[in-house]
Protein backbone atom coordinates (compact mmCIF):
# COMPACT_ATOMS: atom_id res chain seq x y z
CA UNK A 1 0.00 0.00 0.00
CA UNK A 2 1.50 3.51 -1.25
CA UNK A 3 1.71 5.72 2.05
CA UNK A 4 0.30 9.12 1.42
CA UNK A 5 2.48 12.50 3.02
CA UNK A 6 1.04 13.77 6.89
CA UNK A 7 1.41 17.51 5.44
CA UNK A 8 -2.33 17.44 4.08
CA UNK A 9 -4.19 20.18 6.01
CA UNK A 10 -7.76 21.59 4.68
CA UNK A 11 -7.30 24.88 7.10
CA UNK A 12 -4.22 26.29 8.53
CA UNK A 13 -3.89 26.35 12.40
CA UNK A 14 -1.90 29.64 12.21
CA UNK A 15 -1.97 33.34 10.77
CA UNK A 16 1.14 35.62 10.59
CA UNK A 17 0.21 39.11 9.89
CA UNK A 18 2.92 41.44 10.28
CA UNK A 19 1.46 45.37 9.90
CA UNK A 20 -0.71 44.17 12.60
CA UNK A 21 1.80 42.64 14.65
CA UNK A 22 3.96 46.09 14.18
CA UNK A 23 0.91 48.40 14.76
CA UNK A 24 0.04 46.59 18.03
CA UNK A 25 3.63 46.41 19.28
CA UNK A 26 3.64 50.43 18.93
CA UNK A 27 0.16 50.89 20.13
CA UNK A 28 0.92 49.37 23.60
CA UNK A 29 4.34 51.46 24.00
CA UNK A 30 2.31 54.36 23.71
CA UNK A 31 -1.06 53.20 25.44
CA UNK A 32 0.86 52.23 28.31
CA UNK A 33 2.87 55.91 28.61
CA UNK A 34 -0.55 57.63 28.42
CA UNK A 35 -1.95 55.90 31.09
CA UNK A 36 0.71 56.19 33.43
CA UNK A 37 0.43 60.03 32.24
CA UNK A 38 -3.51 59.84 33.27
CA UNK A 39 -3.21 58.07 36.47
CA UNK A 40 -0.43 60.49 38.14
CA UNK A 41 -2.61 63.79 36.73
CA UNK A 42 -5.64 61.80 38.36
CA UNK A 43 -4.12 61.28 41.87
CA UNK A 44 -2.32 65.20 41.28
CA UNK A 45 -6.05 66.50 40.42
CA UNK A 46 -7.85 64.32 42.95
CA UNK A 47 -10.14 63.36 39.52
CA UNK A 48 -11.67 59.95 40.50
CA UNK A 49 -13.20 60.55 36.39
CA UNK A 50 -9.86 60.62 35.08
CA UNK A 51 -8.18 57.76 37.44
CA UNK A 52 -11.05 55.65 35.89
CA UNK A 53 -10.18 56.45 32.85
CA UNK A 54 -6.56 55.74 33.59
CA UNK A 55 -7.91 52.20 34.42
CA UNK A 56 -9.77 51.86 31.04
CA UNK A 57 -6.45 52.40 29.28
CA UNK A 58 -4.57 50.17 31.64
CA UNK A 59 -7.40 47.62 30.51
CA UNK A 60 -6.43 48.64 27.09
CA UNK A 61 -2.94 47.87 27.20
CA UNK A 62 -3.94 44.72 29.12
CA UNK A 63 -6.03 43.84 26.17
CA UNK A 64 -3.18 45.24 23.96
CA UNK A 65 -0.36 43.02 25.21
CA UNK A 66 -2.45 39.74 25.31
CA UNK A 67 -3.20 40.61 21.84
CA UNK A 68 0.40 40.84 21.01
CA UNK A 69 1.38 37.74 22.59
CA UNK A 70 -1.85 36.18 20.73
CA UNK A 71 -0.20 37.16 17.26
CA UNK A 72 3.15 36.00 18.43
CA UNK A 73 1.99 32.60 19.01
CA UNK A 74 -0.81 32.38 16.43
CA UNK A 75 1.96 32.24 13.61
CA UNK A 76 3.38 29.04 14.74
CA UNK A 77 2.10 26.20 13.06
CA UNK A 78 0.74 23.47 15.31
CA UNK A 79 3.50 20.98 16.72
CA UNK A 80 3.59 18.32 19.20
CA UNK A 81 0.77 18.26 21.61
CA UNK A 82 -0.43 21.60 20.15
CA UNK A 83 -2.30 20.06 17.21
CA UNK A 84 -4.83 22.84 17.26
CA UNK A 85 -1.72 25.30 16.92
CA UNK A 86 -1.87 28.55 19.40
CA UNK A 87 -5.08 30.65 17.64
CA UNK A 88 -6.99 29.80 21.20
CA UNK A 89 -4.52 31.97 23.41
CA UNK A 90 -6.52 35.01 22.12
CA UNK A 91 -9.75 33.50 23.77
CA UNK A 92 -7.98 33.42 26.97
CA UNK A 93 -5.89 36.80 26.87
CA UNK A 94 -9.66 38.20 25.82
CA UNK A 95 -11.60 36.45 28.91
CA UNK A 96 -8.90 37.53 31.04
CA UNK A 97 -9.81 40.76 30.06
CA UNK A 98 -13.31 41.21 30.21
CA UNK A 99 -12.43 39.80 33.74
CA UNK A 100 -10.38 42.87 34.71
CA UNK A 101 -12.45 45.33 32.94
CA UNK A 102 -15.77 44.09 35.19
CA UNK A 103 -13.25 44.33 38.28
CA UNK A 104 -12.15 47.79 37.48
CA UNK A 105 -15.88 49.18 37.02
CA UNK A 106 -16.78 47.91 40.43
CA UNK A 107 -14.10 49.52 41.98
CA UNK A 108 -15.04 52.49 40.46
CA UNK A 109 -18.28 52.76 41.85
CA UNK A 110 -17.61 51.30 45.29
CA UNK A 111 -15.20 54.83 45.05
CA UNK A 112 -17.54 56.78 43.47
CA UNK A 113 -20.02 55.86 46.27
CA UNK A 114 -17.07 57.24 48.91
CA UNK A 115 -17.03 60.48 46.55
CA UNK A 116 -20.52 60.97 47.07
CA UNK A 117 -20.48 60.79 51.10
CA UNK A 118 -17.31 63.13 51.24
CA UNK A 119 -16.65 65.56 48.27
CA UNK A 120 -12.98 66.29 47.51
CA UNK A 121 -11.59 69.72 45.77
CA UNK A 122 -10.58 69.04 42.08
CA UNK A 123 -7.37 70.64 39.97
CA UNK A 124 -9.91 71.47 36.86
CA UNK A 125 -6.86 72.93 34.99
CA UNK A 126 -4.87 69.53 35.01
CA UNK A 127 -7.89 67.38 34.74
CA UNK A 128 -9.46 68.99 31.70
CA UNK A 129 -5.99 69.72 30.53
CA UNK A 130 -5.10 65.72 30.42
CA UNK A 131 -8.55 64.89 29.11
CA UNK A 132 -8.08 66.67 26.30
CA UNK A 133 -4.77 64.75 25.45
CA UNK A 134 -5.94 62.03 26.26
CA UNK A 135 -8.89 62.72 23.82
CA UNK A 136 -6.45 63.40 20.76
CA UNK A 137 -4.47 60.97 21.79
CA UNK A 138 -7.76 58.41 21.39
CA UNK A 139 -8.65 59.87 18.00
CA UNK A 140 -5.21 59.08 16.59
CA UNK A 141 -5.18 55.90 17.86
CA UNK A 142 -8.86 54.89 16.47
CA UNK A 143 -7.98 55.93 12.94
CA UNK A 144 -4.21 54.20 13.13
CA UNK A 145 -6.47 51.25 14.27
CA UNK A 146 -9.53 51.31 11.63
CA UNK A 147 -6.54 51.68 8.83
CA UNK A 148 -4.32 48.53 10.17
CA UNK A 149 -8.07 46.32 9.94
CA UNK A 150 -8.98 47.54 6.28
CA UNK A 151 -5.52 45.88 5.46
CA UNK A 152 -5.52 42.49 7.75
CA UNK A 153 -8.80 41.42 9.46
CA UNK A 154 -7.74 40.48 12.74
CA UNK A 155 -10.61 40.15 15.64
CA UNK A 156 -7.74 41.18 18.45
CA UNK A 157 -7.67 44.63 16.28
CA UNK A 158 -10.85 45.30 16.01
CA UNK A 159 -11.75 44.78 19.71
CA UNK A 160 -8.52 47.50 20.80
CA UNK A 161 -10.46 49.46 18.52
CA UNK A 162 -13.89 49.41 20.44
CA UNK A 163 -11.57 49.45 23.40
CA UNK A 164 -10.28 53.14 21.90
CA UNK A 165 -13.99 54.14 20.88
CA UNK A 166 -15.06 53.69 23.89
CA UNK A 167 -11.41 55.31 25.48
CA UNK A 168 -12.43 58.16 23.45
CA UNK A 169 -16.17 58.62 24.49
CA UNK A 170 -14.40 58.78 28.36
CA UNK A 171 -12.29 61.92 27.89
CA UNK A 172 -14.95 63.05 26.20
CA UNK A 173 -17.55 62.60 29.55
CA UNK A 174 -14.15 63.63 31.47
CA UNK A 175 -14.20 66.80 29.71
CA UNK A 176 -17.63 67.26 29.79
CA UNK A 177 -17.91 66.99 33.96
CA UNK A 178 -14.82 69.49 34.22
CA UNK A 179 -16.49 72.45 32.34
CA UNK A 180 -19.80 71.93 34.69
CA UNK A 181 -17.83 71.56 37.76
CA UNK A 182 -16.24 74.89 36.67
CA UNK A 183 -19.54 76.80 35.76
CA UNK A 184 -21.51 75.09 38.54
CA UNK A 185 -18.92 74.06 41.57
CA UNK A 186 -20.36 71.11 41.63
CA UNK A 187 -17.30 68.67 42.26
CA UNK A 188 -20.00 65.81 43.04
CA UNK A 189 -20.24 65.72 38.85
CA UNK A 190 -16.79 63.94 38.82
CA UNK A 191 -18.18 61.07 40.98
CA UNK A 192 -21.23 60.49 38.45
CA UNK A 193 -19.30 60.78 35.57
CA UNK A 194 -17.07 58.01 37.02
CA UNK A 195 -20.17 56.19 37.64
CA UNK A 196 -21.24 56.35 34.04
CA UNK A 197 -18.00 55.28 32.59
CA UNK A 198 -18.17 52.14 35.03
CA UNK A 199 -21.16 51.03 33.27
CA UNK A 200 -19.47 51.49 30.38
CA UNK A 201 -16.63 49.32 31.29
CA UNK A 202 -19.06 46.43 32.76
CA UNK A 203 -20.90 46.51 29.68
CA UNK A 204 -17.82 46.13 27.59
CA UNK A 205 -16.44 43.55 29.96
CA UNK A 206 -19.24 41.51 30.38
CA UNK A 207 -19.76 41.29 26.77
CA UNK A 208 -16.03 40.07 26.11
CA UNK A 209 -16.07 37.60 28.82
CA UNK A 210 -19.24 35.89 27.63
CA UNK A 211 -18.27 35.44 24.77
CA UNK A 212 -14.99 34.40 25.42
CA UNK A 213 -16.40 31.89 28.26
CA UNK A 214 -19.14 30.14 25.29
CA UNK A 215 -15.93 29.71 23.39
CA UNK A 216 -13.79 28.03 25.79
CA UNK A 217 -16.92 26.28 27.18
CA UNK A 218 -16.85 24.77 23.19
CA UNK A 219 -20.32 26.29 22.91
CA UNK A 220 -21.45 26.70 19.09
CA UNK A 221 -22.94 29.72 18.12
CA UNK A 222 -24.51 27.95 15.04
CA UNK A 223 -28.24 25.67 15.32
CA UNK A 224 -26.87 22.50 15.38
CA UNK A 225 -30.32 20.90 15.06
CA UNK A 226 -30.75 22.91 11.05
CA UNK A 227 -27.30 21.43 10.36
CA UNK A 228 -28.32 18.24 11.67
CA UNK A 229 -31.35 17.85 9.30
CA UNK A 230 -29.33 19.20 6.45
CA UNK A 231 -27.05 16.51 6.67
CA UNK A 232 -29.47 13.95 7.56
CA UNK A 233 -31.28 15.65 3.37
CA UNK A 234 -28.37 14.35 2.20
CA UNK A 235 -28.46 11.29 -0.29
CA UNK A 236 -28.03 8.39 1.13
CA UNK A 237 -27.33 9.43 5.13
CA UNK A 238 -29.42 7.61 7.35
CA UNK A 239 -28.20 8.62 10.80
CA UNK A 240 -26.12 11.65 12.40
CA UNK A 241 -24.86 11.17 16.25
CA UNK A 242 -21.74 12.65 17.91
CA UNK A 243 -22.77 15.51 16.50
CA UNK A 244 -20.31 18.47 17.40
CA UNK A 245 -19.51 22.55 16.52
CA UNK A 246 -17.55 24.60 18.25
CA UNK A 247 -14.81 27.64 17.80
CA UNK A 248 -11.31 27.61 17.94
CA UNK A 249 -11.07 31.05 17.98
CA UNK A 250 -13.85 33.79 16.49
CA UNK A 251 -12.63 33.30 12.92
CA UNK A 252 -12.42 29.13 12.82
CA UNK A 253 -15.19 26.64 13.64
CA UNK A 254 -14.98 22.76 13.29
CA UNK A 255 -17.28 20.25 13.42
CA UNK A 256 -17.67 16.30 13.85
CA UNK A 257 -19.30 13.80 13.63
CA UNK A 258 -20.36 10.08 12.96
CA UNK A 259 -23.03 8.81 10.32
CA UNK A 260 -24.50 5.80 9.26
CA UNK A 261 -25.84 5.21 5.42
CA UNK A 262 -28.37 3.83 3.97
CA UNK A 263 -26.07 1.76 1.53
CA UNK A 264 -22.36 1.58 1.63
CA UNK A 265 -20.19 1.25 -1.69
CA UNK A 266 -17.13 2.74 -3.38
CA UNK A 267 -19.33 6.20 -3.12
CA UNK A 268 -19.18 6.46 0.41
CA UNK A 269 -16.70 9.16 0.56
CA UNK A 270 -18.52 11.06 -2.12
CA UNK A 271 -21.24 11.31 1.12
CA UNK A 272 -18.34 12.73 2.60
CA UNK A 273 -17.78 15.34 0.28
CA UNK A 274 -20.91 16.51 -0.04
CA UNK A 275 -21.46 16.88 3.78
CA UNK A 276 -18.49 18.92 3.71
CA UNK A 277 -19.75 20.75 0.73
CA UNK A 278 -22.71 22.05 2.55
CA UNK A 279 -21.21 22.77 5.42
CA UNK A 280 -18.69 24.97 3.62
CA UNK A 281 -21.17 26.84 1.49
CA UNK A 282 -24.05 26.93 4.34
CA UNK A 283 -21.82 27.29 7.28
CA UNK A 284 -18.81 28.98 6.83
CA UNK A 285 -17.28 25.66 8.76
CA UNK A 286 -14.07 24.50 6.90
CA UNK A 287 -12.84 22.38 9.62
CA UNK A 288 -14.92 18.63 9.84
CA UNK A 289 -14.15 15.58 10.72
CA UNK A 290 -16.55 12.66 9.69
CA UNK A 291 -16.56 9.38 10.93
CA UNK A 292 -18.31 6.66 8.50
CA UNK A 293 -19.90 4.00 10.60
CA UNK A 294 -21.43 0.44 10.04
CA UNK A 295 -24.16 -0.70 12.81
CA UNK A 296 -23.22 -4.42 11.46
CA UNK A 297 -19.42 -3.51 12.67
CA UNK A 298 -19.23 -0.67 14.99
CA UNK A 299 -20.81 -1.20 18.59
CA UNK A 300 -23.54 1.00 19.61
Amino acid sequence: MTKISNNYHHVKHYKVQQKTKKTVYIILITTLAFALLELIGGILSNSLALVGDSFHMFSDVLALAGSAIAIFFSSKKPKGNFTFGYLRLEIITAFVNGLALIVISIYIVIEAIGRFVNPRDIDLKSMIGIAVVGLIFNIVTTLILHNNIKHEHNLNVQSALWHFIGDLLNSIGVIISGIIIYFTKLVIIDAIMSVIISVILFKGGYKITKKAFLILMDHSSLDVDKISKDILNIENVSNVHEFHIWHTNDEQTNAAMHIFLENYDDNDYIVVENIKQILREKYKINHTFIGIENINYNKH
